[in-house]
């Protein structure tokens, strides 16, 4: 018997409370929209029934796959059965440790309006913060706009409630979380921050070397909430933390920018370009199943962000994609790139990207 003729037996007893159905084809949660194969999609209604699922699949031997917001870019392990998550709704402030226990199907900007209201923040501003979970982004090293400030889900978290390969629950710390081979998450505790006074954005332009001005900023230890070079070359500031731009770090980083020729926007609106900044969703071409869409993430040394510039550029001219990038999160030894990449009429991964040509 397969595990959706398992699954479904155990339903119509009404022994538990799982829905289940199959599909193909079509699958909005599905990584790039279209599904190859026959899949059973199993959506627990309660914590108990997403634990008694993933038990059967274990126990079957079946692989499974976990389905959050629909967001990511994990690739899909061909399993038979997709097990959403948002059931893992848990919330809770712990007061004393000053810490989020929450739900791996909870979303980012549900559990950043749940900590608001008590006057903290988790630092986490993601483009696709509506539907993106926290269990996916932790797995996929997802990061807001402020990682630079508070870090990325992965980074932050303390503890890890999961479920290993034998079916055991437990909460494990966030070293020996990494150490765990394919675990099931279902809950995290993470720290809370006190939420800032008021956030400010500036926006530079014109400067001769925007990564040679980044890096002095970054090796002056002057580095704000946020501070990144885009494909025009223009360079955003987020100063956060005081009412004002005008404070002493700011200013020294103004400096700094204006010594490489930058200049500062001045007709800059502000609030719409925060709104651009953290709803900026590169995966949201999928929904449409025309095209193939992806985040990729790189990590270049200081010294050869050129060439890394030079290398996705020519990969994505040769294959017809359309490609943006972010250079963020800039430390001591180099800088991290955002591309988005955005192939027409394509539904799965391009060679260029899986076997590493050029």
């Amino acid at each position: 018997m397969n595990i959706a003729n398992i699954l479904h037996e155990r339903i119509v007893a009404g022994d538990i409370g799982i829905d289940v159905r199959k599909s193909r084809g079509w699958s909005p949660w599905h990584q790039h929209g279209l599904s190859q194969r026959d899949v059973t999609i199993v959506t627990p209604r309660d914590k108990g029934a997403f634990l008694w699922a993933v038990q059967r699949c274990l126990d079957a031997r079946c692989p499974y796959e976990l389905v959050g917001g629909g967001t990511s870019t994990a690739k899909p392990a061909g399993s038979d059965v997709q097990i959403e998550t948002k059931c893992l709704d848990t919330l809770f402030i712990d007061e004393a440790a000053q810490e989020l226990i929450v739900g791996a199907g909870v979303t980012i900007d549900a559990a950043e309006a749940y900590v608001a209201e008590k006057g903290w923040t988790l630092g986490q501003w993601l483009g696709s913060g509506a539907t993106a979970t926290i269990g996916g982004s932790i797995v996929t090293n997802a990061m807001g706009i402020l990682a630079g400030r508070y870090g990325t889900l992965r980074d932050s978290i303390s503890s890890v409630e999961v479920v290993d390969s034998t079916g055991d629950v437990s909460w494990v710390s966030a070293s020996d979380f990494r150490s765990l081979v394919s675990p099931t998450i279902l809950a995290v505790r993470l720290p809370l921050w006190l939420s800032p006074d008021g956030r400010a954005l500036a926006r530079f332009v014109g400067a001769d070397d925007p990564f040679a001005a980044m890096r002095q900023v970054t090796t002056a230890r002057l580095l704000p909430a946020h501070i990144s070079v885009d494909q025009s070359g223009a360079i955003t500031v987020i100063a956060e933390g005081e009412t004002h731009l005008e404070t002493a770090r700011y200013q020294l980083i103004a400096a700094i920018l204006q010594k490489h020729g930058a200049v500062q926007d001045l007709a800059i609106d502000q609030n719409r370009h925060w709104d651009t900044l953290i709803s900026a969703n590169p995966w949201s071409s999928n929904a449409g199943g025309g095209c193939w869409a992806d985040r990729i993430l790189v990590h270049a040394k200081w010294a050869s962000c050129a060439d890394v510039l030079d290398e996705w550029t020519q990969r994505a001219n040769l294959a017809g994609a359309e490609l943006t990038w972010q250079a963020v999160n800039p430390s001591l030894s180099g800088v991290c790139f955002i591309f988005d990449v955005n192939l027409p009429a394509t539904t799965v991964e391009p060679e260029w990207l899986s076997d590493g040509s050029v």
